[in-house]
């Protein structure tokens, strides 16, 4: 898939509430599960977050640092109540370094790390 077809896949999962693929999912995110698991437990993310996309469609796994799965659409629900109010630009960020991975056949992953809010004043 060309960089453009990928980036609108992933816009139409990510930011459009689009259905996600069960079957990709399984044969591709689950079946890297421990790898993906090994990486959150060696970088001390709080989380971490895992994308494909092929033939227009896209999956997505998210793992916290407790080990619950969410995938696809409770990965994208749970990412969103992380996220909160920043989730779109956080998303419209790393949707760039997403797209160059996956258009070279990797998976896309990301850690994420929780930034302490600054007090009150």
């Amino acid at each position: 898939m060309s960089q453009k077809t990928i980036r609108a896949t992933l816009d139409q999962g990510l930011l459009h509430d689009a259905a996600m693929s069960a079957a990709l999912c399984e044969e591709i995110l689950i079946a890297q599960r421990d790898e993906l698991e090994a990486s959150l437990r060696d970088d001390g993310d709080d989380a971490l977050i895992a994308f494909v996309a092929e033939d227009g469609e896209m999956a997505m796994l998210l793992i916290d640092k407790s080990g619950t799965l969410y995938r696809n659409e409770a990965a994208r629900a749970q990412l969103k109540q992380m996220w909160r109010t920043h989730y779109a630009d956080n998303l419209n960020t790393l949707l760039p370094i997403f797209v160059q991975d996956l258009a070279q056949d990797l998976l896309a992953v990301a850690g994420v790390q929780w930034i302490p809010a600054p007090p009150a004043a």
